[in-house]
């Protein structure tokens, strides 16, 4: 059996409004990143919302500092194609640092992590 990649993987749909959860898998996420670990969150449902510069702007200051904080240290971040457009978001519409991606391109990373978290 194939040693998995040094790769952790994060599937969200947390909601924009809680910032608790949000915050924590940001948390968990750098930590992955100061622990060498190659990371990526995939927001699917209404955490592609997160990701929408309009939802953006109105969260809270902490939140929006850690998710920039987060790509600026190399987090991937791929907001899941159906809910983009399920929520009429547009690449136009995301913030910068994430883009729209398929559940197939997440699959395919999440198969060679060694780590996958679920956020709910």
């Amino acid at each position: 059996m194939d040693e998995k990649a040094n790769k952790i993987a994060f599937f969200s749909t947390i909601s924009p409004g809680d910032t608790a959860r949000i915050d924590t898998m940001l948390g968990y996420a750098l930590a992955g990143i100061a622990m060498g670990y190659e990371v990526v969150i995939f927001l699917a449902l209404d955490s592609a919302l997160v990701a929408k510069k309009v939802i953006f702007e109105k969260l809270d200051t902490k939140i929006k500092d850690r998710i920039e904080n987060s790509i600026n240290e190399g987090i991937k971040i791929g907001v899941c194609s159906a809910s983009a457009k399920t929520f009429g978001i547009e690449v136009s519409d995301l913030i910068k640092g994430t883009e729209i991606e398929g559940i197939a391109t997440f699959f395919g990373y999440a198969q060679d992590a060694k780590i996958v978290l679920s956020w709910s």
